[in-house]
């Protein structure tokens, strides 16, 4: 604990010993990316890393399907395969939310600060999201500090993977900037575990 008593703002259904893992890998998010390292000029170092029998799958996907994870796994073990740098991996992120252009970003985003929202609003739609990724795994909210969140990932499948992590972390530093001046998110190390990543989340 930081000296206060939390708040679970979104909680996770099951104790987390029972959240189930992921199995399935919405493709959408896997077009989205890879469109992203085409507008960034990665795209055919990118075909080079994706072994068999994943290959052909991977890029003949279309969006609004599901994806076996062990797909999923395949291609975004190769996205770290490229060895990128932070900034990069952010540029990609910034990228990957615009291809994405969720209604959610492009309608609250518009209006959140003239209502008076903050970045709790689209940290209440953590688990919708994450059901729309993912089939399995589940996400928890706890509030921290006034402007301060702990965001738990968990049953991930992808967390022992950078890039995935990065990734995340880039899109919700991106949506959470829509919802005020300054965002700032990092990853908690000592909390990572196989199928678990923890981000805190601070705004001014």
């Amino acid at each position: 604990m930081r000296g206060i008593i939390e708040e679970v703002v979104v909680p996770l259904d099951v104790p987390r010993h029972r959240v189930p893992p992921t199995t399935k890998f919405r493709s959408t998010w896997i077009v989205a990316s890879q469109n992203a390292l085409r507008d960034c000029g990665f795209f055919d170092r990118y075909m080079g890393l994706l072994p068999d029998p994943h290959r052909e799958r991977l890029l003949t996907t279309v969006v609004g399907t599901w994806l076996p994870i062990d797909v999923a796994f395949t291609h975004y073990t190769a996205c770290d395969g490229l060895g990128l740098s932070t900034q990069d991996v952010q540029n990609i992120g910034r990228i990957l939310t615009r291809h994405l252009n969720n209604a959610f970003v492009s309608v609250a985003g518009r209006f959140a600060k003239e209502v008076g929202a903050t970045p709790w609003t689209p940290l209440s739609y953590a688990r919708r999201v994450w059901d729309r990724m993912c089939v399995g795994g589940a996400v928890a909210v706890y509030k921290e500090g006034p402007k301060e969140a702990r965001l738990e990932v968990v049953g991930c499948t992808l967390a022992p993977i950078p890039y995935f992590r990065a990734g995340l972390l880039d899109i919700g530093l991106g949506l959470g900037k829509l919802f005020c001046d300054t965002m700032y998110v990092k990853e908690v190390p000592s909390r990572l575990a196989p199928t678990t990543i923890v981000y805190r989340a601070s705004w001014v």
